[in-house]
């Protein structure tokens, strides 16, 4: 039986606070993050109407200010309409309440979290 490699769809990751397009309107972020590994990925989700943020960053002013760039920069003007965590590390749903606040839309989370 021989182990099968891994194969990735890209090259490279997405630099810090890039939005990297996977397919449709899904994408790919990466944000920076003071633990011995450097960063999360995140993802976002285009809709006709808005956006969906999946999973957080850690709670720091630091991914403030990563989000509000994010925000200036790449929502093609369309709002965030949800926020959804998928496990409850810090660096995941670390700034859940404060996105959740700023877009004043819910989260969703599993109830065992």
């Amino acid at each position: 039986m021989t182990v099968a490699s891994l194969i990735y769809p890209f090259d490279t990751p997405p630099a810090s606070e890039e939005l990297l397009r996977i397919r449709g309107g899904r994408y790919w972020l990466r944000i920076p993050i003071p633990f011995s590994l450097d960063h999360i990925n995140l993802w976002l989700v285009e809709g006709v109407e808005g956006w969906v943020i999946v999973d957080t960053g850690v709670n720091s002013d630091d991914t403030q200010a990563n989000w509000e760039k994010i925000f200036k920069h790449d929502l093609k003007g369309k709002p965030v309409n949800g926020v959804v965590v998928t496990h409850m590390h810090p660096d995941h749903v670390g700034m859940a309440g404060w996105l959740c606040e700023r877009w004043q839309t819910d989260l969703t989370m599993t109830k065992t979290e």
